[in-house]
């Protein structure tokens, strides 16, 4: 029911207007009744020249001024203005209703309908009582209004046309609460609140309620870019993910996903972000929770392992995740993370993997200077694998063997001479021990069944490689054999290839590539460029190539045994020695000085000739020789001469079955040591069957086909430790041992003293 001020007005009044002061709850139901009692609705959004263009209010006054009607049809309500005046800020509003309240329509009765105003209208009524006496103005007993404005970007979508013309429209509609438009317009000084959504972040943050990730994370062009897109997919974030593969499983194709500077690389890293709960390898998440710009992503990606110390507890699991994570990383973005990890020396080593060739390098590098330590082979198990004491089985020059070569390979693999070591050398030269092994030649002759054989030729093979050789073929699921020969001297190709142009199995070939890595420019090695083993390597790359020929061949049947032979050793100790000796002769030399053709008066203490040569049995050689890249033979030292013969076949499908019979009652005698009962299902040969512990190997005694019986003769103590079961070559499981003293069940007091040493 309109107030009697307003209706008397309508009847009455001309030429001023009337002030009409409502809120959001009473404005429509004002309009409607104004419009029942003949009134015509005049739109102030009429008067904006273009849509992004302010309404002019002259224009408005001159509109009612001109108005060509008959005076009973002179009668407006005019909408919108009190929004507008609103949006143009108090001061403005209350010049503009001060001005209105004495200007001259024509004959024309004009209500204005005010809302968003009521404080500068109010107090225009509270200075100016005339206008309440002269019947001009009503206030309503609800003025409240609730009107806000968003000012969005049109990419946006929430609005379909632009410019305040249309957001004055919906004002007029009586629309109330927060209202989008979209205005290039300037609204600082705004009286009602204007929210402005000036760029394609702050868009996503309005469409995407709880949208939490904060504007560093893109580039302008990123977040725009963004937003085109989760329009294109019906709004939906979890769409746009999945459509270029990101919604999850974030760990697959790593490398393509952050490899990259396009919006795929980038959108990837927002999905980790958006949802770090997705992400199921815990150094990803390690690393996506320290980077705050997608620029430092591939980078933390790589080296957030530098951050962390390996005493850390949560070390060992992001290592080994980071590892699997990384595999298949190539070098050139690998170096990013090494650069990174030579900041810390302290901590350098525990940090690489074995993933990249660039890394095992830098791993032996480290070792030489630092030299190597057993809880070190996780970093680089093959390394480890190379160093484990191999047993020898080769009669009496077994125990020799054994110890001779655990300790070659530490001094190269520590780049480091022993005195002691050399002294074992120049005596193991002079006495000719290797004698006492067969030839390459003649053991090669003896194999069983060579025509279903396959000979696989790697030339400088020697037998500091046969641990890494056993856990290979274990690994593969093949059977090993080895055969322990020596080579005709001087170690040298044109001497000892016989036993590959007389192969007559059912093929052969020659792999060159350990001779070339050794001592050849194409190897790409040098010792006077770099005198650590980092050779070592790639040497191991090419051990692991043939057991993996070995098992491809077998597993196809192309042969039934597959025969890694090798011409001849190498000694890399040899080169570190740089010992020459006082003779120059004038053929120059062969093989970096380890022997040469012979002459008359050498006198030389370590030497030997043979078969025309005098052959150096020490670490010395001749002057005037080429220099040695990494490794040099044709000496006549034990790692130039003794030679593997390694037998690969199928091993019987099933996996042994392995159990200590005795292991709740073990118990060590402080006189005769330990005796265990063993149970293994399958065994090649029963005669063969060995157990070893730290490099110690003890035989077993077969009771039956499936029980065997073993004495560990020098553990006389207490001792918790892990055996590795043998048949013959083959390592065909483990079991753990947890030997009590046998005192300790008599009297434990007497012996607790010596329960935690190992003898």
């Amino acid at each position: 029911m309109l107030d009697f001020a307003v209706e008397n007005y309508i009847k009455t009044a001309k030429g001023l207007p009337f002030f009409y002061i409502t809120g959001d709850d009473d404005y429509l139901q004002v309009q409607t009744e104004l419009v029942q009692h003949g009134l015509k609705t005049v739109r102030m959004s009429d008067f904006c020249r273009k849509d992004d263009k302010f309404p002019d209010i002259d224009e408005l006054v001159d509109y009612f001024r001109t108005a060509d009607v008959d005076y009973r049809d002179n009668k407006f309500v005019v909408v919108g203005l009190g929004e507008y005046l609103a949006l143009r800020g108090a001061d403005e509003a209350s010049k503009e209703l001060q001005r209105l309240k004495t200007t001259t329509l024509g004959n024309a009765r004009v209500v204005l309908l005010l809302r968003g105003v009521t404080l500068q209208a109010n107090a225009m009524l509270a200075n100016d009582a005339r206008l309440t006496a002269q019947g001009r103005a009503y206030s309503c007993a609800n003025c409240l209004s609730s009107i806000t404005v968003t000012n969005v970007l049109q990419d946006i979508g929430a609005v379909q046309q632009k410019g305040i013309k249309w957001l004055l429209r919906d004002f007029e509609d009586g629309a109330c609460g927060n209202c989008l438009f979209t205005s290039a317009l300037s609204y600082d000084n705004a009286a009602i609140s204007v929210s402005i959504i000036s760029s394609a972040y702050a868009a996503i943050c309005y469409k995407m309620k709880g949208f939490s990730l904060p504007q560093s994370l893109g580039s302008d062009g990123q977040w725009s870019q963004f937003l085109t897109a989760v329009k294109k997919a019906n709004d939906s974030v979890d769409k746009l993910f999945e459509k270029y593969g990101v919604a999850d499983d974030f760990e697959t194709d790593i490398y393509e996903k952050i490899s990259g500077e396009e919006f795929k690389n980038w959108l990837f890293f927002i999905a980790t972000k958006l949802h770090p709960d997705r992400i199921q390898n815990s150094y990803l998440a390690y690393a996506v929770n320290s980077t705050n710009s997608f620029s430092d992503l591939k980078k933390n990606v790589l080296a957030a392992i530098t951050t962390i110390s390996h005493t850390d507890r949560r070390f060992m699991k992001l290592y080994n995740e980071r590892k699997k994570l990384l595999r298949g990383f190539p070098e050139s973005d690998i170096a990013i993370f090494v650069k990174e990890n030579e900041i810390d020396p302290t901590e350098e080593i525990y940090r690489y993997t074995d993933n990249t060739p660039m890394e095992r390098k830098k791993v032996i590098s480290w070792v030489s200077r630092n030299s190597w330590d057993d809880s070190l082979s996780y970093v680089y198990p093959a390394l480890a694998l190379y160093l484990k004491r191999y047993i020898f089985d080769c009669g009496s020059l077994s125990d020799v063997l054994t110890a001779y070569f655990e300790k070659y390979k530490a001094q190269k693999v520590n780049n480091q001479l022993d005195t002691d070591f050399l002294s074992l050398v120049d005596e193991y030269g002079q006495s000719g021990i290797f004698t006492k092994l067969e030839t390459r030649d003649n053991m090669i002759k003896s194999l069983e069944d060579k025509k279903n054989a396959f000979l696989y030729w790697i030339d400088a093979l020697g037998v500091e490689y046969l641990s890494y050789f056993v856990e290979l073929a274990r690994k593969k699921g093949l059977s090993i054999h080895i055969d322990v020969a020596r080579s005709d001297l001087p170690t040298i190709t044109t001497i000892n290839k016989a036993f590959y142009d007389q192969w007559t199995g059912i093929g052969k070939y020659k792999e060159e590539a350990l001779d070339d890595i050794k001592h050849h420019d194409k190897g790409g090695f040098f010792f006077t460029a770099c005198e650590e083993p980092i050779h070592l390597a790639s040497e191991l790359s090419v051990i692991e190539k043939a057991v993996e020929q070995a098992a491809t061949e077998l597993a196809m049947h192309h042969c039934k045994s597959f025969v890694i032979a090798s011409d001849h050793g190498a000694s890399r100790l040899a080169v570190i020695r740089k010992k020459e000796e006082k003779y120059q002769t004038d053929t120059k030399g062969e093989h970096s000085g380890r022997c040469c053709k012979t002459f008359e008066g050498c006198d030389l203490t370590y030497k030997v000739e043979e078969n025309g040569y005098i052959v150096l049995t020490d670490y010395g050689r001749f002057k005037g020789s080429r220099e040695a890249n990494v490794e040099v033979h044709g000496g006549a030292t034990l790692e130039e001469i003794v030679v593997p013969i390694i037998t690969l076949r199928l091993k019987k499908q099933g996996d042994a079955d392995i159990r200590v019979l005795n292991a709740a009652s073990l118990e060590a005698d402080r006189k005769n040591g330990t005796a265990v009962s063993l149970y293994v299902s399958d065994v090649e040969n029963t005669n063969l069957l060995c157990m070893v512990i730290n490099g110690t190997k003890y035989p077993a005694e077969s009771l039956d086909s499936t029980h065997y019986s073993i004495m560990l003769t020098d553990i006389k103590r207490q001792k918790k430790c892990i055996a590795e079961i043998y048949d013959g070559d083959d390592l065909i499981g483990s079991v753990e041992l947890n030997i009590k003293g046998k005192s300790a069940s008599v009297n434990k007091g007497f012996d607790a003293e010596f329960d935690d040493f190992d003898l």
